[in-house]
């Protein structure tokens, strides 16, 4: 067709994002598997978005290719709405870097509270941006939740454990977390489960950050082998378990086994009929905190579908959003991701992106990695010496890493799987 250019998905791969000069973007994904958010799949489908907004998603039939747009070739990939974190703790003071970090791993929108100052009192940048030509998540405002801790859990704890139960031993912060994050082990079980149905059945919203609690009952594990991204060193060193305290065979035990009824009360809730929704609120690296809450959400019992619905639909209407984002339908914004695997059969493969699309500009992991290297444009895999100096960096990294988590498993013992 005039004034269009089509490229195969051999040579997609090797392109760099589309950026737009000015102005929304609009873009045509053509022969791609699509996941719509709404319920909805299309083999071979066709994605259109025209001046930011997504116009048309559907069979080719049913979406005609507009003159004058950029068509994109994406057979054998998949399509689904770009990513929500309902809940981001915001870095400091590096929450720019944090920002780029989350959307090129398909962050599309998060909702972080805004600090106006650094440590020192220096300004701190922006961690949103609602401008397709800035490669950052939208902005969003955090739902306020219950003041417990562990948010809605931690109220519905508050009514289920009995009375005379006291609380920690001492007063040190260490203390007080445990015990936070161990006591639903002490709650009445049918009463604390009998009232996930009942607010399930009411339509109630949830983001049960189950990765915070996974990550104090073990040691995490460095996902290998999904996104290349998260092999270098500047990715792996903030995903180490450092920042938790040590914990006894004894605790870890007890962190387990309440992870094992935060896990069963999000399944009953979810069975009922509620909402539930991801939020990461820190936990881990930017971006692949997401990803990792989905996972942990299909180790409590979601399918891999409802855990993906949860990082979009859900996790738009959990926001007030739902008229915006969450599902790719015309008239909404066009974000969305292009993975590589069908992320229905295993939930890691949302990890598998390969285009990330803001207000239809699309946008290559690996280039915008670039903006978080100390001289941007340099590609580290173009340059021989910034390429040994990374890959001794990840090494040494993965070194020290893999040294803390067998050293911290043997003082946890074994962690619980359901």
């Amino acid at each position: 067709m005039t004034g269009t250019r089509r490229y195969p998905a051999a040579l997609a791969t090797l392109l760099t994002g589309l950026a737009a000069c000015g102005g929304p973007g609009s873009i045509v994904v053509d022969n791609v598997n699509i996941i719509d958010g709404t319920g909805a799949v299309w083999p071979t489908g066709r994605l259109v978005v025209v001046d930011g907004l997504v116009a048309c998603v559907g069979t080719q039939a049913e979406c005609a290719e507009p003159a004058g747009v950029e068509v994109l070739d994406a057979d054998g990939f998949w399509v689904v709405p770009g990513l929500i974190d309902v809940k981001e703790a915001t870095e400091v003071p590096s929450n720019e870097q944090a920002a780029y970090l989350a959307f090129l791993l398909g962050v599309t929108t998060a909702a972080i509270t805004e600090i106006a100052e650094g440590p020192e009192g220096e300004p701190l940048p922006p961690t949103g941006s609602d401008d397709a030509r800035i490669p950052v998540p939208r902005p969003a405002t955090p739902v306020d939740e219950p003041t417990y801790p562990l948010g809605l859990f931690g109220q519905v704890l508050a009514a289920t454990i009995p009375p005379d139960v006291g609380g920690p031993p001492g007063r040190e912060e260490r203390d007080l977390q445990l015990d936070a994050r161990s006591r639903s082990t002490l709650a009445d079980r049918e009463a604390l489960l009998d009232s996930a149905r009942a607010m399930g059945a009411r339509g109630a919203a949830f983001a049960p950050r189950l990765l915070e609690q996974e990550r104090w009952a073990a040691p995490y594990r460095l996902p290998h082998g999904m996104n290349r991204l998260v092999e270098y060193a500047m990715v792996a060193e903030r995903i180490q378990d450092r920042l938790l305290p040590d914990r006894t065979p004894a605790e870890g035990e007890q962190l387990s086994a309440a992870l094992e009824v935060l896990r069963e009360f999000v399944r009953e809730f979810h069975a009922a009929g509620g909402s539930v929704a991801t939020a990461t609120n820190g936990a881990l690296a930017p971006g692949l905190a997401l990803h990792e809450e989905m996972d942990a959400l299909v180790a409590a019992g979601l399918t891999a579908e409802d855990a993906l619905y949860a990082a979009t639909r859900e996790a738009a209407r959990h926001l007030g959003l739902e008229d915006s984002r969450g599902t790719l339908e015309p008239g909404k914004l066009g974000d969305f991701l292009i993975l590589e695997s069908d992320p229905r059969l295993d939930i890691s493969l949302t990890q598998t992106v390969s285009r990330v699309g803001k207000g239809g500009v699309l946008y290559d992991p690996p280039t915008l990695f670039d903006a978080l290297l100390d001289t941007p444009g340099n590609r580290v895999s173009d340059n021989p010496v910034r390429l040994v100096i990374g890959g001794a960096a990840l090494l040494l990294t993965l070194l020290l890493f893999a040294r803390g988590v067998r050293s911290h498993r043997r003082s946890l013992g074994p962690r619980v799987v359901s």
